[in-house]
């Protein structure tokens, strides 16, 4: 029996109809029609589901996706009732407080994206969704980092997403993190500084921190390729991104600075701007970053800032 058949039957009970003579005049159909419909042998036609959804006070949509999957073949049966899950839960949605329907909207927005295989992130709402990714994280996150100040204190990452990071670690993910220096930032002390203190924070934190000098890394045709792959889609110059697990990657699209304060001097807070999170099979191959971590010739463990200061001299030395 075809579910829409049941609604047949309430107009039946809500008007105290005892007959199918006198539920096809309700409707305004004729009695064989209203027979056969009433015992699931027959789809209603769309104006006649909102005229019944009327009768019976329910969203007209509601029995509209009940007649397509009732007629639809079996194969896409589910996929209907998949359908009338989803717009049910947006039918009950309160309209206060604001943030609820706000929160259902955002959702649809990214159940729209899920085909594509990649979810897009702006603002705020991007350093927020990479959080929920490492708190997903099981095994591994890999990541390769050249706007590293965003991880000072006071930046967009500090201390949200160190501490995700940090609670990772303790559940026994293996987090590897490369930063990429450039020779410009290594001849400033004041960003020396900024640097060891970013990697002081996350080795703290059991991050496996490693770093390189840019100049030295372009020097290799793998980087190179590496470094084409992420501008073919659309990244900026300073990479940021993470494999998670190997089967979720995330990436930097666009930075910009947002001045954070309304009385007095604002302090200027660099923010990833869009952010896309993509699981395609052919980006996690392309764009992960693991490979970074076995270049042994320009890709160094961090082990204490006198260690690093020594590999700075040595590049500098080599850059004159």
């Amino acid at each position: 029996m075809m579910e829409i058949a049941s609604y047949f039957e309430a107009v039946k009970d809500r008007y105290g109809l005892s007959s199918d003579y006198a539920l096809a005049e309700k409707l305004g159909i004729a009695q064989p029609e209203a027979n056969l419909m009433r015992r699931g042998l027959k789809i209603p036609k769309p104006e006649l589901c909102i005229k019944m959804a009327k009768l019976l006070d329910k969203n007209p949509v509601e029995l509209l996706l009940v007649a397509q999957k009732d007629k639809a073949p079996s194969a896409a049966k589910e996929y209907w009732t998949l359908a009338r899950t989803a717009v049910d839960v947006m039918l009950h949605v309160p309209k206060s407080p604001k943030y609820l329907p706000k929160k259902v909207a955002a959702i649809g927005r990214e159940l729209r994206q899920l085909e594509s295989q990649s979810l897009i992130y702006q603002g705020a709402a991007a350093s927020a969704e990479a959080v929920r990714l490492v708190e997903t994280a099981e095994h591994s996150i890999d990541a390769i980092m050249e706007r590293w100040n965003i991880w000072k204190k006071g930046e967009a990452l500090y201390p949200s997403y160190l501490l995700a990071n940090q609670e990772a670690t303790k559940r026994g993910v293996t987090i590897r993190r490369l930063l990429v220096l450039s020779e410009e930032q290594m001849r400033q002390d004041s960003l020396v500084t900024d640097a060891v203190e970013v990697m002081e924070d996350q080795r703290r934190a059991g991050i496996k921190i490693y770093f390189a000098f840019r100049d030295e890394l372009e020097r290799s045709p793998a980087f190179q390729r590496f470094e084409e792959d992420y501008r073919k889609q659309g990244a900026p110059q300073d990479i940021n991104a993470a494999m998670f697990d190997g089967e979720i990657l995330i990436f930097s699209q666009s930075y910009g600075q947002v001045p954070l304060g309304k009385v007095g001097t604002p302090t200027l807070i660099t923010m990833i701007n869009q952010l896309e999170i993509t699981w395609k099979p052919e980006l996690l191959r392309d764009l992960n970053p693991a490979s970074l971590f076995d270049m042994t010739r320009y890709v160094f463990e961090y082990e204490g800032a006198s260690p690093f200061r020594v590999h700075i001299a040595r590049f500098l030395k080599g850059r004159r």
